[in-house]
């Protein structure tokens, strides 16, 4: 870690092939914290995965339309401004709606490289929100979550 702050500036985004998501790390400091952020386009999505760390995730709030994150056997909506905190190993998934797309501002608890990737689903098998559970996706309060019975 730099004894020094420093100040990262964002290059664009390049555009990627199949369903990998573009994004851009602007912080990795191992042991400490990485920053970084990803572009949903509508329709894309990342499939169920975990991490070694623990996760913050912020939802743009100029965003064009909500997240969707998958945990619990469900999908909760994520409107922009929110933020949700995901802790080590718990898994999940995000998927931008079919018709909006949003920015997720990440944070690990550690480098890119210590947090890595869990994946739960073969990502070529999994799928993004249907437009069905995009319309019928909570927006996830304790109240909602103690009154909805976790999926299996």
């Amino acid at each position: 870690m730099t004894a020094r702050p420093y100040i990262t500036y964002p290059k664009p985004n390049q555009p990627v092939a199949g369903t990998e998501v573009p994004g851009s790390v602007f912080v990795t400091e191992p042991g400490q914290v990485s920053f970084g952020a990803n572009d949903f386009t509508p329709g894309l999505f990342r499939a169920l995965h975990g991490h070694h760390t623990w996760e913050l995730i912020i939802i743009d709030g100029s965003s064009a339309g909500p997240g969707y994150t998958q945990f619990d056997g469900r999908w909760w909506r994520v409107d922009p401004g929110a933020s949700v905190f995901v802790p080590k190993g718990c898994p999940h998934a995000w998927s931008s709606g079919n018709t909006h797309g949003f920015r997720m501002l990440w944070v690990y608890g550690g480098s890119r490289e210590e947090a890595g990737r869990i994946w739960y689903v073969k990502p070529e098998e999994a799928r993004g929100i249907s437009a069905e559970e995009e319309k019928n996706a909570l927006v996830w309060t304790p109240e909602a979550a103690s009154a909805v019975p976790a999926k299996q």
